[in-house]
């Protein structure tokens, strides 16, 4: 179920929500999530709220819900793994 967040976004309640972690490129900020399906980084714009996900992987619960963007902080603190 999808629920308005503001006057263009919305949340769905069913989806996923990784984190979110902000970085600049040339000038233009995305946020940047990590896709644990096809193991690599999606980019999106730079707000919360409900987004298609990138995900190559048809098997990954991201390609039928997509998943809610949490913003988690710079990408400078992001954990680094060998995931991610």
């Amino acid at each position: 179920m999808k629920v308005p967040i503001d006057k263009v976004a919305t949340v769905d309640l069913e989806a996923p929500v990784p984190s979110a972690y902000e970085a600049r490129f040339k000038g233009v900020t995305r946020w940047l999530v990590w896709c644990k399906h096809c193991r690599e980084w999606h980019s999106h714009g730079p707000e919360p709220g409900h987004r298609e996900a990138h995900c190559s992987d048809r098997g990954s619960p991201y390609w039928k819900a997509g998943y809610n963007l949490a913003f988690a902080g710079k990408w400078r603190d992001r954990p680094r793994t060998r995931d991610g």
